[in-house]
């Protein structure tokens, strides 16, 4: 499971990286970009609680991050939706992901990563 919800969220990744693009040129991005970042960060978040009911314990950070990452993109689209781009969200939702991203990273290459 812990494969499968790191490729969803390589997938969450690029799209949020293709959504990144076009807020810093102040254009709107394509219809199918945000539901599709936000659907396959949804598919990830599934695959690493079914990973995290299997046992592996080690995931609890990427957990409390995945909400917290949650949370500031719901802040940012409620903003966004009302005209305004507050930057310090999005760079809290982008630095966050960051650290959720290489931590799925190294929990799912070194499968001993974190463990005593």
């Amino acid at each position: 499971m812990l494969y499968a919800s790191t490729g969803c969220f390589t997938i969450t990744v690029a799209m949020g990286i293709w959504l990144a693009i076009f807020a810093a040129r102040y254009k709107r991005p394509f219809s199918f970009l945000t539901p599709a970042h936000v659907g396959s960060a949804v598919a990830g978040a599934i695959f690493l609680v079914i990973a995290l009911t299997n046992g592996d314990s080690r995931l609890m950070l990427n957990v409390a991050l995945a909400v917290a990452i949650t949370a500031f993109g719901v802040l940012m689209a409620f903003f966004r939706r009302r005209g305004a781009m507050i930057a310090p969200l999005y760079m809290c939702h982008i630095l966050l992901a960051v650290m959720f991203y290489f931590s799925m990273v190294c929990f799912t290459i070194f499968p001993n990563f974190g463990l005593n």
